[in-house]
């Protein structure tokens, strides 16, 4: 197995003892860098109660990079169980935070700080006082306390589908002009935008529009929504910092009425919250709700991930109603699911957190596992069933855990544990096979790690189409590049340092994503030849360049 997916025990998950600490956050390189799932993204343990990790911080770089960092630590990869910064400090040299255990993220910040100049630091846990540390090599420029703790914010700016008038690389954007808040005399902060009843999402222009707000022009440091349906914010979460559980969502509104809105963003700074008023000054409601769970996938024959379709409702299946289950006849072969929230798909969906191991799924009867999504990049769920049958799928919402088993027919469960090759798929002429993405034709050349190669020749100022799909599978498990999530402002692939990206880089050329099946990549080469197409499906840097 190439790239394994990760798999976890119940025991190490939901255990009382520390038995694993993570950090996660944009001080790591990996598409990963948010996923409390990742073992590559843990502390080592250096004796009972200290957890260390050396990072390298690098000063802002242009508008690509701000020099801005923000990070949280996650007990035994579980995302309920994160800590982030109850207080900070500063002191010779030395970062300071303590922390405190934050399940859905709505109480604390994440551990923020700003690097100003390149430089190596040790992050130390010590895990019996609770208390993060920060401490700085000497930079090159002999500074030992060139790392410093943000602990104000200046600025906050709405991004997303609201900006109508924007293609679909700029609407999340952080930096664009005209998206900041101003502050109101009552000390909440407010901008307006005119909106559509007909608008938001091209594909859709039916006044649904999802956002987020960005804090200091950075999307670590803002806030998306809380699925309370109370408009409830979340600090430090958004695209680049998921927390990922069916709680969290985008914010997402109905408008009823053409015409300015006003965004409110309401105390910010101790329990943020989001109003939005329509024209004329009533408020318009927030979908984020939590009050369903839908089914979605290749298990339906019809419309596999509309959530508005009946027989896609999981329904009550304990007397505390936090079991829901749902059963359905299933096709032989292989299938993707995963589950949306309350019936919108701008609440975004659960994909693959890891797979469970204590189950009985080595007698191919249930498969059993955590949902979550960190958008976007976030897997679906993939199995395999050997023969048509019965299947039951339950959701268990306290600990987004789910379960797929046969309930009735001859049938065997099979989980995809991880990705086992990647293809070039597209507008190819021969010897590749034009868009059949299980064709053995379009297999790359596996370099290592998670890159990957394959040489193509091509003919000047053809545009060519195409995406990297994984395991030969049928358009389920796609890489492309996700033109929402901030990263690049193009699909051309001219990273010159594809193999070897910085965030600088990846910033300004753009990442390769999972996020369901996105928009194919285009390139058209100047020069008629070979033609090598490069894609490393760790750090999501990929390139196109002439040989």
């Amino acid at each position: 197995m190439v790239q394994p997916f990760p798999c976890h025990s119940r025991h190490h998950l939901f255990g009382d003892q520390i038995h694993s600490v993570s950090v996660l956050g944009n001080v790591n390189a990996r598409r990963w860098r948010w996923n409390p799932f990742d073992s590559d993204l843990e502390l080592v343990r250096v004796d009972d109660h200290l957890w260390e990790r050396p990072l390298r911080l690098q000063a802002a770089r242009g508008p690509e990079h701000s020099g801005l960092y923000a990070l949280r630590l996650v007990v035994n990869h579980n995302p309920r169980r994160q800590l982030k910064a109850s207080s900070s400090g500063h002191s010779d040299g030395l970062c300071c935070w303590h922390l405190a255990e934050d399940p859905l993220g709505e109480r604390y910040d994440n551990l923020r700080f700003k690097a100003n100049h390149d430089g190596e630091a040790l992050l130390r846990y010590d895990s019996s006082r609770q208390i993060v540390s920060l401490i700085p090599c000497a930079s090159a420029a002999g500074d030992v306390s060139w790392i410093e703790p943000i602990e104000t914010i200046e600025s906050y700016e709405l991004n997303g589908f609201v900006w109508d008038e924007l293609d679909m690389f700029n609407k999340f954007q952080t930096r664009r002009p005209g998206r900041a808040f101003k502050q109101d005399p009552d000390g909440a902060w407010s901008l307006e935008v005119p909106l559509k009843r007909n608008g938001g999402i091209d594909f859709r222009a039916d006044g649904v529009y999802q956002f987020l707000i960005s804090a200091q022009q950075d999307e670590d440091y803002g806030f998306a929504a809380l699925n309370d349906g109370r408009g409830t914010l979340v600090r430090g979460t958004g695209f680049g910092s998921s927390h990922g559980t069916a709680m969290h969502s985008g914010c997402t509104i109905k408008v009823e009425a053409d015409g300015p809105h006003r965004f409110r963003l309401v105390d910010p700074h101790i329990h943020p919250r989001i109003e939005v008023q329509a024209p004329d000054g009533s408020p318009v409601p927030l979908l984020n709700r939590r009050d369903s769970i839908q089914l979605l996938g290749s298990v339906h024959k019809e419309s596999p991930f509309d959530p508005t379709l009946p027989g896609r409702n999981l329904e009550p299946a304990g007397s505390d109603g936090n079991l829901l289950s749902l059963e359905l006849e299933a096709a032989a072969g292989e299938h993707v699911i995963n589950f949306a929230i309350g019936g919108e798909l701008f609440l975004d969906t659960m994909g693959f957190g890891c797979w469970l191991e204590e189950t009985d799924q080595t007698e191919g009867m249930a498969l059993r596992g955590i949902a979550w999504h960190g958008k976007p990049q976030e897997w679906n769920i993939f199995f395999k069933l050997s023969q048509a049958s019965r299947l039951r799928f339950s959701y268990q919402l306290e600990r987004d855990e789910f379960a797929i088993a046969v309930v009735d027919g001859p049938g065997r469960l099979e989980p995809t544990t991880g990705l086992s090759s990647l293809s070039l798929v597209g507008s190819f002429d021969s010897p590749l096979e034009a868009w059949n993405p299980r064709s053995a034709a379009n297999l790359m050349e596996h370099l290592g790690g998670g890159r990957y190669q394959r040489c193509v020749l091509l003919k000047a100022g053809t545009t060519y189409s195409y995406k990297y799909v994984g395991n030969r599978s049928d358009w389920q498990l796609v890489f492309a590049d996700y033109e929402l999530d901030s990263y690049g402002t193009d699909f051309n692939g001219d990273n010159p340092a594809a193999g070897d990206p910085s965030q600088r880089q990846l910033r300004r050329h753009g990442q390769l994503t999972t996020h369901g099946n996105p928009p194919a990549l285009n390139f058209t080469p100047i020069h008629s030849g070979p033609h090598r197409f490069f894609a490393d499906v760790i750090s999501g840097a990929y390139s196109v360049h002439p040989l």
